[in-house]
């Protein structure tokens, strides 16, 4: 298979969440094209997860969809974080909760084509219960769910956030096989 060759790029918008890059392409056929992509900084997921198989999402109102959506903890990983230490603080700010346990269970390009976005997913076990801190303007509630219902869920269509679907189908099989 011929690869396209990037032979030049320039950032046209740089924001805090993302940036804007022209591309100059020559094509596998010799053609040259000029294509726009947008690069999203990292996010990580989290799926915090009890003994008992239960699993803590969230229910937070989304704007761009219009909607209030189930999802797991996520957020974006700030400069000069780890993946792991923005999970950890996702997970306190979002749901008041710590771990003792962290598995990264995937790393996850949610696109390839005109965005470009990696998702780190985490396993959070060994939990204590704390206190929200929700940076200003986030509303969340705090959602206890079997696993088995998130799945449910999932199945249905209740839940369509991809990395929150991704993790849970992860989680199952984890189960599934007992190594969760």
């Amino acid at each position: 298979m011929n690869e396209t060759k990037i032979i030049s790029q320039k950032t046209v918008l740089k924001t805090k969440l993302f940036n804007v890059k022209k591309l100059k392409l020559i094509l596998s056929t010799g053609s040259k094209r000029t294509h726009y992509i947008a690069e999203r900084i990292p996010i990580v997921s989290v799926l915090p997860i009890t003994d008992d198989y239960e699993v803590y999402l969230v229910n937070q109102y989304r704007y761009l969809l219009g909607k209030v959506m189930l999802e797991a903890v996520a957020g974006h990983v700030e400069e000069n974080e780890t993946p792991l230490a923005a999970a950890k603080r996702e997970l306190k700010e979002e749901t008041g909760i710590t771990a003792v346990q962290w598995e990264e269970l995937a790393r996850t390009e949610t696109a390839a084509s005109a965005f470009r976005s990696k998702v780190h997913t985490f396993l959070a076990k060994g939990l204590e219960m704390g206190k929200q801190e929700p940076i200003e303007g986030e509303d969340i509630t705090v959602v206890k769910i079997s696993l088995k219902d998130a799945l449910e869920k999932v199945v249905n269509g209740e839940i369509n956030h991809s990395a929150t679907m991704i993790g849970i189908f992860l989680l199952d099989k984890l189960r599934r096989e007992q190594k969760l």
